[in-house]
């Protein structure tokens, strides 16, 4: 069995959850047209949408697909409500489903944790104090980002039903963040798996690596007055450029503002203006004593 029927064995035993099925439909085919097909379609394409993601990965066709996610849910030590014979599967709405646990991207295994947001202090097996540091940390994190997640599945599908060019984008930008989210799932699920399995404790650094800075960092007191107006000028250049994204979502502005809606991705830019900011006061503080100065 090969990982794309893994994921989709996955899919089914966390619930059949509409949004990322959709998001998993099209990683499996790579056609993009499947969001205006299905996005908001849950309560009318459940049946399809799951017929179309078994086929598309092998694992039946217009006659087994039903057969085969009766299997896989029976399999499941908690499975999802059954496939009866006359009805397709029920797919839970997102606010019915929505994901709060410590679940798999790849195929679940008998060792898998379930941490709740609401009990975010214990696990199935034992406390989360009896972890050590960093798989807690793994825990936190992997927890937070799946929320992130869901919230970004929820966007997109309410996204309008449009081959627009500016909705075409908004849908490839969060297209492009739910796949990073993802991958970065996979590694801490792959790396609390390796401690559950083997008693693996992982580097830090291997985990979390340092996160690179964007700019160089100077000693700015030991800059004369040019080098200070210069790096000055640099650094409002950069706001300039990043308040541009804000407002256009692009680097170029146009005659109507499109503003980055509140997500991941704006608060990342936010967060760089003002530090940006921060350097400037310090820069301008600097230059006072130039002030008056020939």
């Amino acid at each position: 069995m090969n990982n794309n029927q893994l994921k989709v064995i996955d899919w089914i035993r966390s619930g059949m959850e509409f949004a990322k099925g959709i998001d998993l439909l099209v990683e499996l085919t790579r056609k993009q047209t499947f969001y205006n097909l299905f996005s908001g379609k849950d309560k009318s394409l459940p049946e399809k949408l799951a017929y179309e993601i078994c086929k598309a990965a092998l694992l039946a066709d217009h006659i087994t697909w039903k057969d085969f996610i009766r299997k896989v849910q029976k399999e499941t030590e908690n499975p999802p409500n059954d496939v009866s014979d006359t009805k397709a599967p029920v797919l839970p709405s997102s606010e019915e489903n929505k994901p709060i646990a410590f679940t798999p991207i790849i195929a679940r295994t008998e060792n898998d944790l379930s941490l709740s947001e609401s009990e975010s202090e214990i696990l199935e097996t034992k406390p989360l104090t009896q972890y050590p540091a960093i798989i807690r940390r793994i825990i936190h994190e992997y927890a937070a980002l799946f929320q992130q997640r869901s919230k970004l599945h929820s966007v997109m599908t309410e996204l309008p039903e449009s081959n627009a060019e500016s909705v075409c984008a908004k849908r490839a930008e969060l297209f492009d963040l739910i796949k990073s989210i993802s991958a970065r799932l996979e590694i801490l699920y792959s790396t609390k798996k390796g401690f559950d399995e083997n008693g693996i404790i992982p580097e830090e650094c291997d985990v979390f690596p340092p996160a690179e800075k964007e700019e160089t960092e100077l000693d700015i007191a030991s800059l004369d007055e040019a080098a200070l107006k210069k790096q000055k000028k640099n650094l409002q250049s950069s706001n300039s450029k990043d308040q541009t994204i804000l407002d256009y979502q692009s680097k170029e502005r146009s005659e109507v503002k499109t503003p980055m809606p509140n997500g991941p991705k704006r608060l990342k830019i936010e967060m760089r203006i003002n530090d940006r900011n921060k350097k400037i006061v310090e820069i301008e503080t600097l230059l006072l004593k130039y002030a008056g100065k020939e």
